[in-house]
């Protein structure tokens, strides 16, 4: 039966500025529909804030919301994260805690002692008293570990290369202490679930991210104009080089010298900016959009030019509900089980994307067949109402297990209630 759950996210869920915040609301939208009790405590830590209205939507939803002021600047997380690769200390430690929000936490779940704590990722665990740990669920959006691994692979000499090489040890030691603790791990795709499962066996279920197939609905027609989409928060490292990487190795080698690029989230930072003032092709960097509707209407492609990173991509998922095709590297739809040619277009290398950009700006036929499997498939696998309810399965077994002092011999992972075989 239905309980209550208490959601502990570093960012407010609203408004769906980026994946982690799509994610965060859809899973606490359908528990508050099936009769969950939700309480929310959040950090207002940068990006677009939530706006009167948003709160109002997050306070129908759940019977308790506290956003917690989070004013650290720029210099002194320099500052920390420079001293956590000095000290040997996981930047999660420090990336979002302050004192004060602590505090404030402690308090706030201290008057919820029959609640299920859903920690959002690895960065709010440092908020949770070490007594609570059996009855929280770490909701895992990405395998922080591998994330450093390939952020040191692809950055290589680069200081943040070297700044993820030197805290793969420290946190890849704090992911596995988590996973070990908490009653659960909640993964997003079967290769990080089978991370998880080797550190906490039984004890980790698969909740891919998905999409609102009902809200979001295929588009109407294929635009000619040559206009590539790129979306997604704009201060997050991977797309960042993204973008950089978009600019300057795949749009010199795009023969359509007439395409065009538009770019939209949160927080552009001045790398970004600076990157599209230097493309031979028109890049518009458009920082966040409250609507970006028009935008996936109008654009021919959406662009997932990623070398690096965890996790998956929940805005390739709106583009394959919204019927937009999809060109993306490996590791950009990495963990979703989509099929090159099927579903979306798989291409590494810039000369290999920037091949397939042209085609996709040419063919017609083929974008349209990507536009109707893709809508396919997400509506097949992706949609959250279903995959709500294998989260409210996962947090039953978090919160039977903490009842029963976290005897958890007979648990079993659900991937199989996913669909994923």
């Amino acid at each position: 039966m239905p309980s209550a759950v208490a959601f502990a996210t570093h960012t407010t869920p609203l408004p769906l500025a980026s994946g982690e915040r799509i994610r965060y609301f859809n899973l606490i939208r359908r528990l508050a529909e099936s009769g969950w009790d939700v309480s929310l405590f959040c950090l207002a830590s940068g990006g677009p804030p939530a706006s009167a209205e948003d709160r109002r939507e997050l306070e129908r939803l759940c019977t308790s919301v506290t956003i917690a002021p989070f004013g650290v600047g720029p210099l002194r997380r320099r500052a920390e994260l420079t001293a956590d690769v000095v000290l040997g200390r996981p930047f999660q430690s420090t990336f979002f805690y302050d004192p004060a929000a602590a505090a404030s936490f402690r308090s706030w779940i201290s008057r919820r002692p029959e609640a299920t704590i859903v920690l959002g990722q690895l960065y709010m665990a440092p908020y949770l008293p070490e007594e609570l740990y059996g009855r929280a669920l770490l909701d895992a959006h990405n395998v922080e570990s591998r994330r450093m691994a390939s952020t040191a692979a692809a950055l290589a000499r680069r200081p943040r290369g070297i700044a993820a090489r030197l805290q793969r040890g420290p946190v890849g030691r704090l992911e596995r202490d988590v996973v070990s603790r908490v009653a659960r791990t909640v993964a997003v795709s079967p290769p990080e679930l089978a991370h998880f499962a080797a550190i906490a066996p039984g004890r980790v279920d698969l909740v891919p991210n998905g999409v609102d197939c009902e809200t979001l609905q295929p588009r109407e027609r294929l635009p000619r104009e040559p206009t590539l989409l790129f979306l997604g928060s704009m201060d997050y490292s991977p797309n960042v080089d993204a973008v950089e990487h978009l600019v300057r190795d795949v749009l010199p080698a795009v023969r359509r010298r007439d395409a065009r690029v538009t770019v939209i989230g949160s927080n552009p930072r001045p790398r970004v900016r600076a990157a599209a003032a230097r493309s031979g092709v028109p890049v518009e960097v458009l920082g966040y959009v409250e609507r970006p509707g028009p935008h996936w209407e109008s654009s021919r492609i959406f662009v997932v030019p990623l070398r690096f990173g965890g996790g998956t991509r929940l805005k390739i998922l709106e583009a394959l509900a919204r019927g937009v095709p999809v060109v993306s590297t490996s590791l950009g739809c990495e963990g979703l089980g989509l099929e090159h040619e099927h579903d979306v277009v798989v291409a590494d290398g810039p000369h290999e994307l920037a091949a397939w950009i042209d085609r996709l700006l040419e063919d017609d036929a083929l974008c349209l067949r990507l536009a109707e499997e893709g809508r396919r498939t997400v509506e097949r696998r992706f949609d959250w109402a279903s995959l709500a309810e294998l989260f409210e399965a996962s947090l039953l077994r978090a919160s039977n297990s903490s009842a029963r002092g976290m005897s958890l011999a007979g648990a079993t992972p659900i991937q199989r209630e996913a669909g994923w075989s």
